[in-house]
């Protein structure tokens, strides 16, 4: 089976001839530091343009993909410039939002939400970014039609947005105020729910339109949990985000109608995964272990013949561990969550820059011998 029938196979939770290997996506790829650091380790020249600003992982690079094995391939919405309404200085832009973003040690971060005791008129008169194509983004289709026509890879339609509604909320209106609004429901904040909604509908309209006929995956990301528990009630994301989310998928479902649907959420998020189901997300990511209730036994037992699994291994210990760890940990991985079909294996997030080159080729080298 080639990479694509492996891909295929997998999502039909079919016996296939080995797990295939989800690289290189939102949150399962490399921040800018680990990516430098791989590059050289592979002697690879040249210069790759970052297809984002104010991130700390912002190149894609597919000959690292060719380098470590993985059966998919990206179609990446260039948001270079799209993502960024003012250049403030080296270290600080402000995002299509509004969000002031600033690099600090290294890292970025969202500083100064722009909504803070807002008023329903505060966002209603709130600028929003409208996603268009332009002179950077062509070539998307022909692309596509590429990596669909002329390789055996599966392809995917990377997030074309790194956030949707708790993130968004949390950084426009601050995190204590969007959280208290959630269970008030504020008129403001279902208006700002609505903006959102809107904006990330009009991201993958514009996205899909271009290649969602050629791709077998489309990626959508927002985070649920913590390392203890949700973010949210169950009950209130049923009310507030569902109905919203189940409006992007229409989207993604009219533009790509052959795709699966790939889901990325941190954290310990067991008690939303029937609604994650609902929704329509074929394949979840990370299923971070060590978490309450992320058990991958448990998960695969209960949720396996409803949903593909994708991530597993642990990014936090193992990963920064011995060379003896990396290999304890793929195998515990892969005994857990590759039994009996519908798994890719991935990180479970972005690999940092305090992971030592050595483990990473070993968490892949690892996969394909044990």
């Amino acid at each position: 089976m080639n990479s694509r029938e492996l891909v295929l196979g997998t999502l039909q939770h079919q016996d296939v001839d080995r797990i295939p290997v989800y690289f290189g996506g939102t949150s399962t790829f490399l921040t800018d530091e680990a990516y430098d650091r791989l590059r050289q380790h592979f002697g690879l020249e040249g210069e790759v343009d970052p297809y984002r600003k104010g991130h700390t992982g912002t190149i894609y690079d597919d000959r690292i993909l060719e380098k470590l094995g993985a059966d998919v391939r990206f179609v990446v919405f260039n948001l270079q410039n799209y993502g960024v309404r003012e250049f403030v200085s080296e270290d600080r832009i402000i995002d299509e939002w509004g969000i002031p973003i600033v690099r600090v040690g290294g890292m970025w971060s969202r500083m100064d939400p722009p909504l803070t005791d807002a008023s329903y008129d505060d966002v209603a008169k709130h600028r929003f970014h409208v996603p268009s194509l332009d002179e950077r983004n062509r070539g998307l289709r022909e692309h596509a039609r590429y990596l669909a026509e002329e390789t055996d890879y599966a392809v995917v339609a990377r997030s074309p947005h790194s956030a949707s509604f708790l993130e968004l909320g949390c950084w426009l209106m601050g995190a204590e105020d969007f959280f208290v609004d959630l269970v008030t429901q504020e008129d403001a904040c279902e208006l700002l729910l609505d903006k959102i909604c809107e904006t990330q509908m009009a991201y993958y309209e514009v996205f899909l339109k271009e290649v969602g006929e050629y791709v077998d995956i489309v990626e959508t990301s927002e985070d649920y949990g913590t390392q203890k528990s949700l973010f949210i009630s169950p009950s209130t994301y049923r009310e507030m985000i569902m109905p919203r989310k189940l409006k992007i998928h229409e989207v993604i479902h009219r533009y790509a109608p052959q795709a699966k649907i790939f889901h990325h959420s941190c954290g310990a998020i067991r008690q939303l995964l029937p609604d994650l189901i609902d929704t329509g997300i074929d394949i979840i990511h990370p299923i971070q272990p060590g978490l309450p209730g992320m058990d991958p036994d448990e998960l695969k037992k209960e949720f396996g013949d409803r949903i593909c699994f994708c991530g597993g291994i642990d990014m936090q210990h193992a990963i920064n561990g011995t060379p003896e760890d990396v290999d304890r940990e793929v195998l515990r991985c892969k005994k857990a969550l590759g039994k009996s079909g519908g798994y890719f294996y991935s990180t479970s997030n972005h690999i940092q820059i305090d992971t030592p080159v050595e483990n990473v080729l070993r968490l892949f080298e690892d996969f394909q011998k044990l």
